[in-house]
């Protein structure tokens, strides 16, 4: 790695300075997906050159390199911090963020990923196409996942799945040829750029850490391709056990496709490579943690969305709301028809649910999936019923989506990998339907609120939800009537897969909510309680939520995290090598940046 690092700085700086035109490279990324709230996604970002210095710029953070220096400046320019450290170090720190692979090394994920085989095949083509101006050619990378699911992973309110998990990756590239890396004015500086990302700045790296052996074969697919990339296209796709056992179903997750849609030698203004003014410096672990918590929280409460158009007229009048996912309030499972098991027909039927005042099902229409199946998932799912959705105080009419997986446990091989036309046409249809009914944060909670009534398991597997939620509404009294439900009902179910998820958020939010009363002994109190957790398969896999740790530290109370600290490494075994290094860090008058375990 290092020697990659050597490389490209001598790259960049031996470079003599008549070939060192400014040069920006602007993309523009869009995602498909079947989740309704990722269809049509767009976002922009750019590649600046200039000199010795380098800067990559996107929705939410601005990296600066100077190459001349050897240092990384990171700014947060939503909350306007920056953090500049060595750029020999940027690599380290920004792995402390991810878990090792001694983390993984037991417990339900140690097991998958112990399991996991990858296989990639490489296609070069003979053709090239002109972007922007510049001759490309075309690369195909394919990488096929499975893994092995350990008996008793949770899905859903309380069922589980076991069997074999896979996934696979479909990249295509179109990078400029080595000749017009020459002759165009400014890639050979991107070239420089882009050498230094692909071996510290690409996330892969990462996931080549946390899964070494598994991601070995799809970086090696990778390593070969050519640098400037003009477009590229990333299809990605899951099988998946069947909760009710059994054979997979194959779902597809994601299209991004990414084009390169500017190519200048503009000259370039020295402020793009300078921090702003009204920049505050920050601890790197502050800055990360700071980048990290407001990611994971817009991904929480998206923005509502407002509509901009006049109402849709396929929209019956009577229909108030649209809540994705319901939970039904009881459900009959579904019956392969004999014709579709004839054409060997199974999968998932994607179905657009229309739930009436009583909660029963007035209409559904299947939106994707198998033509042979479509009518077997609308029968079924008019036979289920649901919580009603409540609008201005008084249950309504509404629209909700459901999955209707149909499985051949005499024919378990799953359909083709494949973000079909009606997928795509599927997620636009329910992202359309956000945009009529927008929700705000508030409705958004208040609609899961309607949905966890009934009570038994059904209500308990939402409960710590709830609670956190409620937390970062500012909703202290319903985030502690739900936190201390919580809690009852772990004492219920001492057994239960999520009891000590239970445990462990419904004290740190018992703690958050000390805190907001500047109670610190009682937060201490909580965070120590929440520590005492006997685990889950979710807290052994991937950690705790240092939320109120986080809060604490800032508190000055270094004793009591670092008690809890100890407390955590009884559930969390794996996680071992990264609790020494928080201590470690807790112990220096520091705070780690906890990464993903702020959520």
């Amino acid at each position: 790695m290092r020697s990659y690092y050597r490389v490209a700085f001598a790259l960049l700086s031996a470079v003599p300075a008549l070939l060192r035109a400014d040069a920006t490279i602007r993309y523009q990324t869009e995602i498909v997906s079947p989740a309704a709230r990722l269809a049509g996604q767009k976002s922009s970002s750019v590649i600046y050159m200039k000199g010795n210095k380098g800067a990559t710029v996107d929705d939410h953070e601005t990296t600066i390199v100077d190459f001349a220096k050897q240092e990384v400046t990171i700014i947060d320019t939503k909350l306007r911090k920056y953090a500049t450290l060595p750029a020999s170090e940027y690599g380290d720190r920004m792995s402390q963020l991810m878990p090792s692979t001694a983390m993984l090394q037991g417990g339900e994920v140690g097991e998958m990923l112990k399991s996991m085989k990858t296989t990639c095949a490489t296609k070069e083509s003979a053709g090239t196409e002109t972007i922007q101006g510049i001759q490309s050619v075309e690369r195909d990378v394919t990488c096929t996942t499975t893994m092995s699911m350990p008996a008793g992973m949770p899905q859903g309110a309380g069922g589980a799945m076991t069997g074999t998990m896979g996934m696979k990756f479909a990249m295509r590239t179109w990078s400029a040829t080595p000749a017009e890396r020459v002759r165009v004015p400014g890639l050979w500086q991107l070239s420089g750029f882009e050498l230094w990302q692909k071996y510290f700045m690409n996330p892969t790296g990462g996931f080549t850490k946390m899964m070494p052996d598994a991601m070995a074969p799809m970086m090696e697919a990778m390593a070969n391709n050519q640098l400037v990339t003009l477009r590229s296209t990333m299809e990605m796709s899951m099988n998946f056990p069947s909760p009710i056992g059994g054979a997979v179903a194959d779902t597809p997750l994601m299209k991004m496709s990414q084009e390169a849609v500017e190519v200048s030698t503009s000259p370039l203004d020295d402020s793009l490579f300078a921090v702003p003014g009204d920049c505050t410096v920050e601890p790197f672990a502050d800055l990360m943690n700071g980048i990290q918590a407001a990611t994971v929280q817009a991904m929480k409460t998206p923005a509502a969305k407002t509509v901009t158009s006049s109402p849709d007229p396929a929209i019956p009048p009577d229909v108030k709301a649209y809540v994705p996912s319901l939970t039904p309030l009881s459900e009959t499972k579904p019956v392969l028809p004999d014709e579709a098991r004839a054409s060997h027909a199974q999968g998932n039927v994607r179905v657009l649910v229309t739930v009436g005042p009583r909660g029963s099902v007035e209409h559904a229409e299947a939106l994707s999936g198998p033509e042979a199946l479509r009518k077997a998932a609308i029968d079924t799912v008019r036979k289920w019923t649901y919580r009603p959705v409540i609008r201005n105080g008084a249950p309504v009419t509404a629209y909700t989506d459901a999955n209707v997986f149909f499985f051949d446990r005499s024919n378990p091989t799953p359909p083709g990998f494949e973000i079909t036309p009606d997928v795509t046409a599927a997620a636009d249809r329910l992202a359309q339907l956000e945009e009529a009914f927008p929700r705000s944060p508030e409705q958004e909670f208040a609609d899961s609120e309607q949905d966890a009534g009934g009570g038994g398991l059904r209500r308990f597997y939402k409960l710590n939800g709830l609670a956190v939620k409620a937390a970062e509404l500012g909703f202290n009294e319903k985030a502690k009537a739900y936190a201390d439900e919580s809690l009852a009902a772990a004492a219920q179910h001492p057994k239960d897969w999520n009891c000590g998820n239970a445990i462990h958020d419904g004290h740190m939010v018992l703690g958050l909510l000390a805190l907001r009363n500047n109670d610190v002994p009682t937060a201490r109190e909580e965070l120590i309680k929440a520590g005492q957790t006997p685990g889950s398969p979710q807290l052994n896999s991937f950690g705790p939520n240092m939320t109120l740790a986080n809060e604490l530290l800032q508190k000055g109370e270094r004793n009591t995290v670092l008690d809890y600290l100890v407390l955590c490494a009884k559930f969390w075994k794996t996680g071992a090598p990264q609790l020494d290094s928080w201590s470690e860090t807790v112990r220096n008058g520091q705070t780690p940046a906890f990464g993903a375990n702020l959520r």
